[in-house]
């Protein structure tokens, strides 16, 4: 793994001191230790993400999960491949959330030029306004199955084909359908409440 020889030797009572323990002091150690070539993995790696940003997620993610770990560098590999995986996985994480903000941002300009009526840019901007509010709602919503938000993303942000995104959620043509046209309608909703404000 790029610049695993810059990663320093695990230190068995750091690792013992802040497992299970996320109020420790010896985190800032931590941090301070691997910050370095955590840093440069993403730099070379993924160089269109902000190290830091992805190193805080990283650190949030192995507060939580060394209650659960045990360090056994013989069965389990080494801790440092273990604190890579997760920063890879974060950055990757990451990246695939920017792919979908920026869907989410240009099926809302989109969405908007459509709903287009007249000459008044001032009302044009509130309605570009209120759908993006309205989608951010739509996708955060808990009462909305997974499923149903990640075909519209599809039919809709993503513009795939319904017949393909049928197949690979493995329901019919005409549920595709009913999905777009019932979160459309949802939104549609949502925006008019927000206008009517």
């Amino acid at each position: 793994m790029s610049g695993s020889a810059n990663i320093p030797v695990t230190s068995v009572s750091l690792l013992r001191e802040i497992t299970g323990n996320p109020s420790s002091v010896r985190w800032q150690e931590m941090y301070d230790r691997y910050r370095r070539p955590m840093a440069a993995f993403v730099a070379s790696r993924f160089p269109s993400l902000d190290p830091e940003d992805v190193i805080q997620e990283t650190m949030f993610a192995l507060s939580a999960r060394l209650g659960e770990w045990r360090y056994s560098p013989d069965d389990k590999g080494h801790f440092r491949n273990y604190l890579m995986g997760i920063l890879k996985h974060k950055a990757t994480d990451a990246l695939k959330r920017r792919a979908r903000d920026a869907k989410t941002k240009s099926a809302v300009k989109t969405l908007a030029e459509t709903a287009h009526e007249d000459g008044d840019a001032e009302l044009d901007e509130l309605r570009k306004n209120a759908l993006e509010v309205a989608v951010g709602r739509l996708m955060a919503d808990d009462g909305v199955n997974e499923t149903h938000k990640s075909v519209f993303r599809c039919v809709v942000f993503g513009r795939e084909p319904p017949s393909e995104v049928a197949a690979r959620f493995g329901v019919s043509r005409a549920n595709v359908d009913q999905i777009k046209s019932r979160l459309t309608s949802r939104l549609k909703e949502t925006v008019a409440k927000l206008m009517a404000v």
